[in-house]
């Protein structure tokens, strides 16, 4: 997952019938409101309806080499994905937005995919780069209200959210510092010696041959945090939480806090996971973090979902459940619980 340009699968239950449409059906499509990024929507005919969305978010040393790059990389998808053409929506000034636009449209032409809107938004008011008629697209822009569109109360209603912006999310996940890092560095060595304990002579060889005692201790202490947390009492002694991250590292243990993820519980392992995620030492992040990415998809939060898959990729960019429940969200897969079965054929389960 690269970490500035990033697709979305789009949610099937938005209609667009014009400019304003289109700025206000954005954040819900991201799952967050935009800021200094291009937004790249594309379309399919057959059945007429949004297939798939891409987010660039825009750098001071991008360059018109950067800009070419990414828009050809973005034309490219839209023509794999066999889209019909495509919508362009750029945050920001004039002079970050207009040359990304320019390199969209042109790379987007250059694939046989046309660009039927291309906007810029800014202080609450949005241009277009397609209309040319002062009566509907004045040079001051138009200014919108995206809180008042029926689009923003369809997609409420429909059960979608947005972020106040792509930071707040990332904030949401920012590991702990501080005091309390130093508390988890000191509690997850006790922890590790824990477990080097219960496997005595026999380190495990491989990823999951931790043996019955680590995996019994493991699923333990994975279903009392999942039982506290219902409490509304979520675990926050370094200690535990240092633990939970060691025994995580077990694929049957992970895999077991997994199944207990359901659609009525999944909001309490959001906040569960995440409080894990947050406080493990880097290396323990790639369970929590793909636990709570389960369980914002179980929550129809992709955002959130990519949020964490981006915390476990900047450690493990292969770490295996990641991957499978980012391919079942590119791929638009709705939950289904444990793990959807659709993706059982292609990605079996690791064996324990």
């Amino acid at each position: 997952m690269e970490q500035n340009e990033e697709s979305h699968r789009v949610p099937d239950r938005i209609t667009l019938g014009g400019p304003a449409d289109i700025v206000a059906a954005v954040p819900y499509i991201l799952g967050y409101h935009p800021s200094d990024s291009l937004v790249v929507l594309g379309l399919r005919d057959d059945p007429p309806r949004l297939n798939t969305a891409f987010c660039r978010e825009s750098a001071p040393a991008d360059t018109d080499a950067d800009h070419t790059a990414a828009a050809e990389s973005i034309a490219e998808t839209l023509r794999g994905d066999e889209c019909a053409a495509a919508l362009v929506v750029g945050y920001g000034p004039e002079s970050d937005v207009a040359p990304q636009v320019r390199a969209v449209r042109g790379a987007a032409d250059r694939e046989g995919v046309p660009v039927r809107e291309a906007l810029r938004v800014a202080d609450g008011r949005y241009w277009s780069y397609v209309c040319e008629s002062a009566e509907c697209c004045p040079p001051e822009g138009v200014g919108y209200d995206p809180s008042a569109s029926t689009v923003a109360a369809t997609a409420v209603a429909n059960g979608l959210s947005a972020w106040p912006s792509l930071s707040s999310l990332r904030d949401h996940l920012a590991p702990v510092g501080g005091t309390r890092r130093a508390r988890m560095r000191a509690a997850t060595r006790t922890a590790e010696e824990r477990g080097a304990d219960l496997l005595g002579d026999r380190p495990p060889r491989g990823r999951d041959a931790y043996g019955p005692r680590f995996r019994a201790e493991g699923v333990r202490a994975v279903r009392e945090a999942v039982a506290a947390v219902n409490r509304d009492a979520p675990p926050q002694d370094p200690g535990r939480l240092a633990w939970l991250g060691v025994v995580l590292g077990c694929i049957r243990v992970r895999d077991e806090a997994w199944t207990l993820i359901g659609r009525e519980s999944a909001e309490a392992h959001q906040r569960l996971w995440r409080e894990v995620l947050r406080h493990v030492e880097p290396a323990y992040r790639p369970a929590p973090g793909s636990l709570l990415a389960v369980s914002a998809w179980a929550r129809q939060d992709a955002a959130l979902a990519d949020a964490a898959l981006e915390r476990v990729y900047e450690v493990d960019p292969d770490y295996s459940m990641a991957v499978l429940v980012h391919r079942a969200l590119r791929a638009g897969v709705p939950w289904q619980g444990y793990p959807p079965e659709s993706l059982q054929a292609v990605w079996p389960l690791e064996s324990p």
